[in-house]
Order: C-alpha cells, then sequence, then structure tokens
C-alpha cells in the first residue's frame, strides 16, 4: 500500500478495510430470511431515495460542497444522472451511502445505501472516467453486479452501472 492509500479514507478506514471479504459480509445481507420488505417495497424506499433533494440529506452532515451549489435542489437521481454532475458532489453522496451503510440497524436499508454508493462510482466512471475511491476493479465489479441483481433497482439506474462496468473493461480506464 502506498502512501496515498493510507490517506485516501475509502482504503483504510472504511467497511471495506480487508477488501473483497468484507464486501462479501456486507452484500450477504440480502438473505432471504432477514428480508422484511417485498421487492416492491424495496422499489419504493429506492424511489424515495432517488426522489429526495440532496441537499436534505447531504447538508445536515456537512457534505454539501459549495462547488456544487447549483445543484442543490436537485434530487439524487437528478445529480446521478446527469450528464456532467460534479465530482465533489458525487464523493458527497458516496460518502453519504457509507454512512449510510455504516449507520443503518436494518440489513435492507443498508443495500439501499450500498446500491446508492455504487450507482455514485458508476456516475464518476461513467460522466468523468474516473473512480470517486480506492476500490479496486475485483471490489467495483463484484458491487456492480450485485447492485445488477437487485430486482428494486430502477433500468436507469441499471443502465448506468452497466455502462461503468464497460467503461472499465475499456483500454482507457
Amino acid at each position: 500500500m502506498n502512501s496515498a492509500d493510507r490517506d485516501d479514507p475509502d482504503t483504510t478506514q472504511t467497511i471495506f478495510l480487508s477488501g473483497p471479504k468484507s464486501l462479501a459480509r456486507i452484500l450477504a445481507q440480502d438473505q432471504a430470511e432477514a428480508a422484511l420488505w417485498e421487492p416492491q417495497e424495496m422499489r419504493a424506499v429506492w424511489q424515495h431515495q432517488m426522489r429526495a433533494p440532496i441537499e436534505a440529506d447531504l447538508a445536515p452532515i456537512g457534505s454539501s460542497p459549495q462547488e456544487a451549489a447549483e445543484f442543490s435542489d436537485k434530487s439524487f437521481s437528478e445529480v446521478l444522472h446527469h450528464a456532467n454532475p460534479p465530482v465533489a458532489l458525487l464523493k458527497s453522496i458516496k460518502n453519504f451511502a457509507k454512512q449510510m451503510i455504516k449507520d443503518a440497524e436494518d440489513s435492507q436499508l443498508k443495500e439501499i445505501a450500498a446500491a446508492l454508493y455504487y450507482t455514485s462510482y458508476a456516475a464518476g466512471i461513467t460522466r468523468h472516467g474516473q473512480r470517486l475511491g480506492g476500490m479496486s476493479d475485483p471490489e467495483l465489479r463484484g458491487g456492480f453486479e450485485w447492485a445488477l441483481g437487485r430486482v428494486w433497482l430502477d433500468e436507469k439506474t441499471k443502465n448506468l452501472i452497466e455502462e461503468a462496468m464497460k467503461a472499465m473493461e475499456s483500454p482507457g480506464e
């Protein structure tokens, strides 16, 4: 691990400390016996999160970057699916989702947060050709594949994630 990796909170101080094994533990939360909500209910929760104004969720935790002021009245969906969202705002969304993963007690809310986390990464890759943190290719691919397997995730978001996976496979990535 180089010094830049040690300074990157995505590679040292997160729930992904041991890489794919920790990620697998998080993603194992979607086991049927733990599920309280049906897929249509999960879809409603996801749609609610995507319609929510980013300012309502990011401002209280001090994660709304100044350079993203023009997006303050936008929803998560509008930002994540925008042709050119500010990288700093995508990183704030990723960090918000990471905090939700850590703080949520309900495993299905952790799933919603994880989907938001990977969607923000996908937006960074597809819109700016850059990663929002230090996740490795296998970790990202595993997370993207996991997200694509969520029946409650909307097609627009699935398309964004698929586009990011293709970008990772191309020589320029």
